[in-house]
């Protein structure tokens, strides 16, 4: 194991910055150490852009939900005027924590002293601060924390100054505007628990390397190239050939139209990407989902995921039959990309000096490690 002066020697990971073909993986100690944990922490989730859901789940005036992350808990929610904003969720008396899970509210109380917030944050009532010299009222709204949308995606940054979303997304709109994403609608959402380091989740599914074995009965062996990308994203086109979704199990033929307006290529394939650093939208012909990735310790991490459909597809007599088997194909998968990150995160712990090689499938994987070791060292 590295010496606790070493962890942060760039001339440690000189062979992580070579070739793909020549190039070595990160360490185990990468992956458990708790000292780098933090500092990805402080240099990269602290300054990161998050996804937080989408704006179709909060369409009505005082429509909430909640995101957690270790930069803390955070209250999304559409205001009286239509605007959503993103608030700290805690008041602003002794800082107890408002809301949980999802929900709709006209007025935020504070289970503690029964404060009571607008839904545009500002606090209404403080009972029991009259006698409380220099306090106002109008000085206590919840803590905001900045908001912006792409496509109905919302994002959330901890920083008050920092990168615009346009910035940090660079050519990723323009590369997917014929997807128009923002009539999507976002109809289910899964949450699991998964005892890996988070890193472990995002390699995989950059690559697909590991799909004739891992997903051998299910989606079977998949083929991909890597799209060349500006900004802070990754992409891979996945497909397989004679098929024009890989959103279904192998085994199904249950699927939704293919989007009307989309040219070449992306009528047969799948692009993953990664919004740098954890975020994966899945972008198809016929469907769109998402993987949330949220770190909570250098061993534990959770992940949501999202399935999002076009509107018109819901008005369809055939939604729930066809939507299952996408459903299906999620809930098989999911799972099985979660017990073989967990089995990677175990194995790299018995040697955490252990530093592999890379495979021409995982030039994305390559990719990430060193934007990883561009931020933390």
């Amino acid at each position: 194991m590295m010496k606790a002066t070493d962890i942060f020697d760039k001339d440690k990971y000189s062979n992580i910055r070579k070739p793909l073909s020549e190039a070595s993986t990160l360490p185990g100690s990468c992956y458990h150490d708790s000292r780098f944990f933090e500092r990805e922490q402080s240099h990269i989730f602290d300054r990161c852009w998050h996804f937080v859901g989408r704006a179709d789940e909060i369409r009505s005036v005082g429509d909430y939900l909640i995101y957690d992350s270790p930069q803390g808990s955070l209250i999304v929610m559409r205001s009286e005027s239509g605007v959503i904003n993103a608030f700290r969720n805690a008041c602003r008396h002794r800082g107890t924590r408002l809301l949980d899970g999802t929900g709709s509210t006209q007025r935020i109380i504070c289970p503690y002293h029964s404060w009571v917030y607008s839904n545009d944050g500002a606090l209404l009532r403080a009972p029991g601060m009259t006698n409380t010299t220099d306090f106002k009222v109008k000085n206590c709204h919840l803590a905001a924390v900045r908001l912006e949308s792409w496509a109905g995606f919302l994002f959330a940054s901890y920083l008050d100054h920092g990168p615009s979303l346009s910035a940090w997304l660079g050519d990723m709109p323009e590369y997917f505007k014929r997807y128009s994403s923002a009539e999507f609608e976002c109809v289910r959402r899964r949450k699991f628990t998964v005892r890996c380091n988070w890193k472990f989740l995002i390699e995989n599914a950059l690559e697909t390397y590991h799909t004739g074995t891992v997903h051998q009965t299910s989606l079977g062996k998949q083929q991909s190239e890597i799209i060349p990308t500006n900004g802070n994203w990754l992409c891979l086109r996945v497909f397989v050939d004679g098929k024009d979704s890989v959103s279904v199990l192998s085994s199904s033929d249950d699927i939704f139209p293919v989007q009307s307006h989309l040219e070449g290529k992306e009528r047969t394939s799948t692009y993953f990407t990664n919004i740098l650093p954890c975020t994966q939208f899945v972008f198809a012909p016929d469907a769109m989902w998402w993987l949330a990735i949220n770190p909570v310790s250098a061993g534990e991490t959770t992940l949501e995921v999202g399935s999002c459909f076009p509107a018109r597809n819901q008005a369809s007599d055939k939604f729930d039959r066809i939507s299952k088997a996408y459903f299906d194909r999620l809930d098989t998968a999911t799972p099985e990309d979660n017990a073989i990150c967990e089995a990677q995160h175990l194995g790299n712990l018995s040697n955490l000096d252990h530093q592999g090689r890379f495979g021409a499938e995982e030039a994305l994987v390559h990719k990430l490690a060193n934007w990883v070791l561009d931020q933390t060292l």
